[in-house]
């Protein structure tokens, strides 16, 4: 259940806290109050796509927050904990829009997306023009296929069609490699020749190129190396130094450490002294050896050119060319076996679709009864609601039908797609029937309807708003509504209330209407725009009648 939702300096709402209770939670105010904007912070909240332009102007951030108890939702508690976030009892997600542009759960560091996860678990947002979304025809399989409790089977068909799509591409690949024929078989042969007969070693370029440098001064670096030596032969100082102070150190003591480190300075010239006749002794001036490095590195500097311009690319490519002849050289065999997964592949598939539209054409008649029987209390009554499975051509990732809904709003006229025949007000009651009919398989704890009683009055409206209440007595519901018929059900009332602030900007607050008569103030202004004695009157009616 959302138990509070914090609200600061999103668009004209400087600060607020809303405090929600069980049951219908209702939020009502004048045209353009900000009701919508409380839903919006909440979407927030929840993962939704943020703006800094929803950031109330002369502020650098929004905040949003919104707290949830789920000590009675074990999968929402576990889905938590599985991302990291863990909590007795209470999950807070907060999201900060503009400034550094955060969000957290539970106080620690989060990612939107995390929201999100989380959020579909929570609550199910229905906006203002949500019912538009009954006249797509993936929206009403969806909302068949919840209904039936079948969205597991529907994830098996995805996962079953993504492998087939698979398969079937690794098999047309291997067709068209063998379409090309022999010349590209030969062409790949000859690449893969040219790079084994290049006998490539990684690091061998740089290896040959310092070779190189070193061979291009090669006379000039054996005279410095032999002039080198010969100093160091010539200044035996250090050697000579360190033995005159060891006959010294034995008539002074004092005197060890120093004939110590003159001895070690002696071993270390003559090392210095090995290594550079070593090094001279290998500095090879042959023209010959020069024209070998230059022709090496010339060829290496070609193979990189074509085949990725390094040696390590280049050794990656003679790789998968070898792999890639080795499939051809068997490209028949080949064929065949992929041939026989995509066969596999597609019987899965089939099966598992074949389940899935069992199940829908279970549920269709099951779930159109019962929103025709929600339809007739909705005043209705002459209206007929069916579910038509239609096949499609092939199996896709939804399944091998789709669900159509049809609907006829007068008896005797004919049963036409929802999208042709319903108005604004028919699609919100068929909207409301949909969730109410599917209320027991929807899971989800909390319900959001943003005006979904657009386009309706008189009894019409009185009906959604029972359907409202009953909704209420098995999830916890928030509904924006401009119609006093609705609010009167309401089991907490919110007013959104818009005031001149001490800037001279509207400001947004949100306060609950505790007493009946605060309540019938409200409900009297819905209903004509003022507060009069007669319209206070028809409100405590509303009142009383909802009880």
């Amino acid at each position: 259940m959302l138990t509070k939702l914090r609200v600061r300096d999103l668009a004209l709402v400087a600060e607020a806290e809303v405090s929600l209770g069980p049951g219908l939670n209702l939020l009502t105010g004048e045209t353009g109050s900000g009701k919508s904007l409380i839903v919006d912070a909440l979407a927030l909240s929840l993962g939704a796509r943020a703006s800094v332009e929803q950031v109330r102007f002369g502020t650098k951030s929004a905040v949003v927050e919104a707290v949830f108890d789920v000590s009675g939702l074990p999968v929402v508690a576990a889905a938590a904990a599985q991302l990291g976030f863990e909590g007795v009892g209470e999950l807070t997600l907060r999201r900060e829009v503009g400034g550094r542009g955060s969000a957290r759960v539970n106080g620690r560091q989060a990612a939107p997306g995390q929201l999100r996860e989380l959020g579909r678990l929570l609550v199910g947002v229905h906006g203002q023009h949500e019912h538009q979304a009954l006249l797509d025809e993936q929206a009403q399989t969806l909302a068949l296929d919840a209904h039936a409790g079948a969205l597991e089977l529907r994830a098996r068909v995805a996962v079953g069609h993504a492998e087939w799509v698979a398969a079937r591409r690794r098999l047309e690949d291997l067709e068209r490699l063998r379409a090309r024929g022999l010349r590209e078989q030969d062409h790949l042969r000859f690449q893969l020749e040219e790079l084994r007969g290049a006998a490539l070693r990684a690091g061998e370029d740089e290896e040959l190129a310092a070779e190189r440098g070193a061979a291009r001064h090669a006379v000039r670096l054996g005279e410095l190396s032999a002039e080198a030596l010969e100093s160091l032969r010539a200044d035996d100082g250090a050697a000579a130094a360190a033995g005159r102070i060891r006959q010294a150190a034995g008539l002074d003591p004092r005197l060890e450490s120093l004939a110590g480190r003159l001895e070690g300075l002696s071993d270390e010239l003559a090392d210095a002294a090995g290594e550079l006749r070593h090094y001279a002794e290998t500095i090879d001036s042959d023209p010959a050896r020069l024209e070998a490095l230059e022709s090496r590195l010339a060829q290496l500097d070609a193979i990189k050119r074509k085949y990725g311009g390094s040696i390590d690319a280049a050794i990656d490519e003679r790789d998968q060319l070898a792999l890639q002849l080795e499939q051809v050289d068997d490209l028949d065999s080949a064929v065949a076996a992929a041939e026989g997964e995509v066969g596999a592949a597609r019987k899965a598939l089939e099966d598992v679709a074949a389940e899935l539209t069992a199940v829908r054409t279970a549920a269709a008649a099951g779930l159109a009864a019962a929103v025709q029987a929600e339809l007739q209390g909705l005043l209705l009554a002459g209206a007929t609601f069916e579910i038509s499975l239609r096949g499609l051509d092939d199996i896709t990732s939804d399944g091998a039908q789709a669900a159509e809904m049809l609907f006829c709003a007068n008896p005797g006229e004919p049963l036409l797609p929802l999208a042709r025949v319903a108005s604004g007000g028919e699609l919100s009651r068929v909207m409301l029937a949909i969730k109410s009919a599917g209320a027991e398989s929807d899971r989800l704890p909390v319900l959001v309807f943003d005006e979904v009683d657009a386009g309706i009055g008189g009894e019409a409206a009185l009906q959604v708003g029972l359907r409202l209440k009953a909704l209420g007595r098995r999830r916890q519901v928030l509904v924006v509504t401009h119609l006093a018929q609705v609010a009167c059900f309401a089991d907490h009332h919110l007013l959104v209330e818009k005031s001149a602030g001490a800037e001279g900007r509207n400001l947004v607050s949100v306060r609950e209407l505790r007493t009946a008569s605060d309540r019938a103030t409200e409900l009297a202004r819905m209903m004509s725009g003022g507060v009069t004695e007669k319209a206070l009157a028809r409100a405590h009616e509303l009142l009383d009648a909802a009880v």
